[in-house]
Formats: structure tokens, sequence, C-alpha cells
């Protein structure tokens, strides 16, 4: 990353360097906007819009505050800022947010220019003091400040592989009031929108504990703002990032600098806004985004519609039944799910003979009935017995070769987490590029080999018995403190190589986990192990669409919860149906969960309660409802594509919150409309989320002229521009409306 120089290079004039990490604290803010009508600023022509290619500009090196520092133009409208510690030379953090460590094509047309200790790029303009190091960054065409560096505080870090790194905290000030903040990854705090409500905290290594999130606290470092501008802190470490009214915190525990990318919008062009979504800010922000961090891999046809699961089908007769009880009765399904333990012991990275026997046949009859397999996939390898009897085949291989990660206490795999292995399970180390080949070797021996498309990436945060704090782990690419929280994009970028050699992009990964720019490795985000409660349902609400603004293109949840399930209580029933009227209209519909009851343990395990439709739905009506939303999904499924193909060529995702599709609706941009979202361009969806519901809200945004709002359950046309209310009396009404044109009749979709 920085490597440690020699002496400082101080710039002439520079005033108050740092002697060390630990006394240099800026707390000065710069006065700067002067520079910004700086002109004679030097850059290189660009191209068109549409194929525009930039030379390599090198940016600006230089020092401040006795820093040295680089600010570079990377990408639209954009710069990457790096500020090295104290005697750091600039380098590349052990892996990035960005995903190049060249800058990417512009599609602006503007050229960069820099002048003095001012660079700026297409709309944005940043500047660093060369007293306090201390950054401003100005939208170019109206002169707003957008972000103003307030305080940089080094300190010592608990833990680290470099010898040169510390820690650091970097404040940015001035937000302006009701500023309003998405993204930041996935939460559970019943909140789309985290700023403009108050204050808002996010401990990376909180997130990554499932004693704390159960897999539903997801941290990606990005975020955008209604000011028109979005951030990347492009640093994989243990860390923090905290929000007040008027300013915004990031926290790194170990690193050799300071290292974040910021983007604006353009000025728009003359005439009235446009009303659409693609004249939004963040639609904009969102495509500058994605390009730096990675597009999103497209999904495959077979995993737009309906995806069977549960906690756990424990043999290939039973599985086979299921599959075989969806077509038998005419039910959409297009994918089915072997969950964990499916495997002789853990890390043996294959499945259990004895109770699947004929692999090959299984998945040659599903895909005969049009199903694909998704099977679970663990990070984890048993540890060997006292005695030194492996539990695992692989044990021998992945221990002498390096490819676990190993305790910083006694420099040896220890145990990582305890489930199911007496003596616990070691963890694979996924920065490890040979690791992850032979992980992906033996999984293609495993499963693959059968013609398995799809993993579900369970465990990846990567689960672990006890807090880490940091200090605790080493891995290849460093110590926990440094790398942990980009664990998973390590692991889903080695299973989309593999799968790459073997089907192109024809491929799906499912993971707990997520991080910026996982997508691009075609891993999609569920929702976690939530609680079978309709305040879960309200959570999950939320949780998707905050997911969808983080630049996660594709997410699910697991339709009826997770756990505590119990498939004869009549609010569990009723839960069911409600929770299928939200889960068809996420990008991915899947079900899912542990059900109370089912037949004792065999050899094969556990199986528990039932969890397939016709099992769940006791009462006719409820069997008719969610009928009636799986067929339209099934509807749906060239949709949903296209709608997919959107947000693969530019970020813009297909669970929208109403302000990202109606920025310039009052009600939407307020963030009143949270409760409810939209499915792509068409589709409004309020899913109803409190038990005995009669009726249910929706807000409908003025679509006339061009287009009318259509209750999808009657088909009667509903102006917009208000709130409306739904009889949901009956368990299968709830607020679902089509955005059609004027005048046409009722959409095929």
């Amino acid at each position: 990353m920085f490597g440690k120089t020699s002496e400082f290079v101080v710039q002439s004039g520079t005033i108050g360097a740092c002697n060390s990490p630990s006394t240099c604290s800026s707390t000065f803010l710069p006065r700067l906007r002067m520079l910004l009508t700086m002109a004679t600023l030097v850059g290189a022509v660009v191209g068109n819009v549409d194929a525009a290619v930039r030379p390599a500009i090198t940016g600006m090196t230089s020092t401040a505050s006795g820093l040295n520092y680089k600010l570079e133009p990377w990408g639209t409208d954009a710069v990457r800022v790096r500020i090295a510690a104290s005697g750091n030379d600039i380098g590349e953090p052990i892996t990035g947010a960005l995903n190049s460590t060249t800058p990417p094509p512009s599609r602006g047309q503007s050229e960069p220019r820099s002048q003095g200790t001012t660079i700026s790029n297409g709309a944005i303009t940043v500047t660093i003091d060369p007293a306090t190091a201390l950054v401003t960054v100005t939208r170019e065409w109206d002169h707003k400040v957008l972000l103003e560096m307030t305080n940089i505080q080094w300190g010592p870090t608990p833990s680290s592989s470099r010898a040169t790194a510390s820690s650091v905290a970097v404040d940015f000030g001035g937000l302006a009031p009701a500023e309003r903040i998405f993204g930041l990854g996935e939460h559970k705090n019943r909140r789309v929108e985290q700023g403009a409500n108050g204050g808002y905290t996010k401990v990376f290594a909180d997130s990554l504990f499932y004693a704390k999130s159960q897999g539903g606290d997801v941290s990606i470092p990005w975020y955008m703002s209604s000011e028109g501008y979005g951030f990347v802190w492009n640093l994989p470490s243990l860390g923090s990032v905290s929000l007040t009214e008027n300013s915004i915190q990031w926290v790194s525990n170990a690193t050799e600098g300071i290292d974040f990318w910021v983007t604006t919008i353009p000025k728009p062009p003359p005439g009235p806004p446009p009303t659409g979504p693609l004249g939004s800010v963040y639609a904009q922000l969102l495509h500058n985004y994605v390009d730096v961090v990675g597009h999103a891999t497209p999904m495959p046809a077979w995993t737009t519609g309906f995806i069977q699961c549960k906690d756990r089908y424990r043999n290939q007769t039973q599985l086979l039944d299921v599959a075989r009880g969806y077509v038998s009765r005419g039910l959409p399904i297009s994918m089915i799910v072997i969950d964990w333990f499916h495997w002789t012991n853990m890390g043996d990275m294959g499945l259990n003979p004895a109770c699947w026997p004929d692999p090959q046949a299984m998945v040659d009859e599903l895909q005969g009935m049009g199903i694909e397999l998704m099977i679970t996939f663990w990070p984890f390898m048993g540890l060997p017995y006292a005695n030194g009897t492996a539990v695992s085949r692989h044990w021998d291989e992945f221990n002498s070769k390096g490819y676990l990660a190993t305790s910083t206490a006694t420099g040896k795999p220890e145990s990582f987490w305890q489930y199911s292995t007496p003596t616990g399970n070691a963890l694979i180390d996924s920065t490890s590029p040979e690791s992850m080949k032979a992980v992906t070797d033996h999984w293609f021996e495993g499963y693959g080999k059968y013609g398995v498309k799809a993993v579900w990436m369970d465990e990846s945060e990567p689960d672990h018995a006890r807090y880490i704090s940091g200090g605790q782990w080493k891995l290849a690419a460093g110590d926990d403190t440094e790398v942990l929280p980009a664990w998973v994009k390590y692991w889903a970028g080695g299973f989309a190589d593999k799968f790459r050699e073997l089907h192109g992009d024809d491929f799906l990964i499912l993971s707990r986990n997520a991080w910026a720019g996982t997508w691009s490795s075609g891993a999609a985000l569920w929702s976690g192990d939530v609680g079978s409660s309709f305040g879960e349902l309200e959570t999950a609400v939320a949780a998707g669409q905050g997911a969808a603004m983080s630049g996660v293109a594709l997410w699910t949840t697991d339709t009826g919860g997770y756990s505590g399930g119990d498939p004869e209580d009549a609010t569990f029933q009723e839960l069911v149906v409600r929770w299928f009227q939200f889960s068809a209209f996420c990008p991915l519909f899947r079900l899912h969960g542990h059900r109370k009851g089912g037949p004792p343990a065999d050899q094969c395990g556990p199986t528990n309660g039932d969890n397939e439709v016709w099992n769940l739905a006791k009462d006719s009506t409820h069997y008719d409802a969610i009928v009636a939303v799986m067929e339209l999904r099934e509807d749906l499924r060239d949709y949903v594509q296209r709608m997919n193909n959107v947000t693969v060529a530019t970020g813009f995702p297909m669970m929208r919150p109403m302000a990202l599709q109606y920025p310039t609706d009052k009600v939407c941009v307020n963030n009143s409309a949270e409760a409810q979202f939209m499915l792509g361009d068409d589709w409004l969806v309020s899913p109803v989320t409190t038990v005995g519901a009669t009726s249910w809200p929706a807000y409908l945004p003025v679509a006339a002229p061009t287009h009318e709002w259509v209750f999808w359950w009657n088909q009667t046309v509903v102006a917009g521009g208000d709130w409306v209310v739904v009889d949901t009396t009956a368990i299968a009404d709830f607020p679902l409306f089509f955005r059609r044109p004027v005048n046409t009749a009722r959409a095929q979709e």
C-alpha cells in the first residue's frame, strides 16, 4: 500500500509538518473558495459522450502539512483523493472499493484541469490546503461546497501487519439542513434514508458479527447525497461511519493513508428539469459509482422466477418430490435449493453420498422440469480431533499449504466458528489466490461437474464465534483489522472467476454479505436470518431499498422470515401471504425458512417443518392469494430481466425507493413514502406489514398526462398526486399499482 519513506518531502512553504501519526491532528477549516475561479488549468481533451476515452492522467502529487498526497481525475465528474500517513509514500490499499488502480474512462466531455493545490474534473473541483491537508470538494458550475474536511486525527492502530500503518478518523462538516443520505449498505433501522432523520452510526465489526446483525446488517462504504454528490471510502479495514445532522465521520482502524473517491452531477441542460428517474441526481451518481467499483453481472433468465428453499431438504428423494409437487400443481418454479449440512464433514465440499446418491440424475431431472439447482457452500474447514485425525478430507492440503486464516496468538489455524464440529472450524483464507483456486476446483469436483451453476454463499461475513475488534486473525493479504470487511469481495470474486471459466455470465451467487462491487462478481444479497414477524417484514421493505441505493443489483429476503415460523399459527399463516406479496416484487423471489415441526432427524439429519406453498397455505383463500402473486411474477420475468439490464448498464436499481423514481415529487423526496417502492419503471408496491390490517395506504405520484395508474386487482384507473387507501380486508388485496400509457388496454408484461 503506502510505503515508508526515508525522509519527508516537504513542499516549499509548508508549515505544521507532522512528526508522527499520533500527534498529527488538523483542525483548521480551510477557506479556499476563491480558488474556484482559477483558470488556465491543464488537462487532456476528451472525446464524444458515447465513446469518450481519456488518456492516462497522473493527477497531482505533492505534500501538504508534511503529508504526501495525490489528487487524480477518476471517472466521470469525479476525483480520487489519497493522503499518506506521516512518512509514507502514496500507494494502493490492500484491496479497494475502486475496481482498478488506474482511472476508468469518463463519459463526459470536459477536460481534467489542475493548478496549484486544486484539481478539477468535469463538474467537480477538489482543493487541498497545504497548511493543514484538509480537503474541500466543490461543484464547479454552481460553486456549491459539497464537502469540507474539518479534521484529520491520526492515531495508533490496534493491530496491523504493516509497521507503517495508523488509525485515522476523518471528519467532514458543512452538511446542509435536512440533507438526505442514501446508501451505506443494508440496514435494520427501518429507514431508507439515513441522514435527515438524525444520527446514525455503522460499526463495520458489528455488521460482520452474527450475534449483533443476524446477517442482516451490511456495511458498504458508499453514500450519495440529495445535494448531488456521492462518496466512496476506499479502504477495506475495520472502522466505522457516523452521521450527525451536519457532519460525517469515517474511521479506519488500520491504514497507511486516507483514500476516498468523490463524484458529482453535471450542469443540468437549459429548460425545466426532467421529471423522470433518469433526471434524478441519484441516477447520475449511481452510474458514476458503478463505473469505478464495477457494473453488475447480468442475471440469467432462470433466476428471474420463483426460488423454493427451506431449512432443510435432507436427501435427494425429498428434494425431487418437492420439485415434482410444484410442477404437478402447475405452480411456477425456476430454482430449488439444497441448504446446509448436506456434506459429510465440514470442509468436505461435496454431497453426502448416503443422502444424495446420484447428483447427476438429480440435476438432470430438475433441469428437465425447467428447474435449476442451487447448493449452499460454507467457508470453513473442520479442525482435526485431539488425536490428530482429520475431520475434512481436504484438511491436510489446506493446512499444509497455508490456505487457512491463522490465529495471531498461536500462528496456527484455530477455531474461527464453532458450530457442529466438536473441535471447531478454521476459516478458509479468501484473500489468497491459491486458496481460492483450490476451493473452487474442489467445488467443481463436488458440485459444478453435475451442471450446478448457482452457489449460496452462506456465512460469508465470514461468521465467527467471538467478536473481532482487530488483531485476532492473520490472512494472506493482511490481518483482520486491515482487510476483514472485504473478505467477501475476495470470496465472491474467486467463485465468479470459476463460474466464468465454465459458463460465462450464466451463474448466480447468493451471499449473506456484500461490499462495494461484489455485484460485479454476480453476487446477490439477502436480508439475513430475519425472524418470522410482521415487524421483520416491515424492516425488510426498507432494508431492500437501502441495499439497492448502495449498488446491490439483486436482493431478496426469506419469505415468511427465517426463524420462529409455526405453520399451525394463524398469525404466521397471514404473515406468509403478506410476505409473498412483498417478495414477489423483489429482484429475486425466494421462499426460505426454518419452520417448526417436522419428523425426527435421521441419518441425513433434521428436516424441520414443511415450507412449501401448499403446506404453508392452510386456508384456500391464502393459497389463492399466494398463487396470484406467483403467477404475476411468472408473467413479469421478461420485465424483470429488462429492468436488470438497465441496472447492469447504469447502476440504476430494479428495486427503487420512491425518491429515486420520482425525484421532483415532494412527498417522495421528503421520505414520507419509504414504506413502498417501485419494481422498475411501472410497478408500485406498498406491502402490508401489520397483522389484521383492513386497509393500507399508498402514495401515487402524478403520472399524467402521458401515463395513468391502474389498481391491478380490479383494473380501476386511479388519479395520481395523492394518497389512496386500499381495502385489505380480503387477504388477497394489497396496494399494487401498474403505470401504463394513457388510453391503452391492459399492459401485457
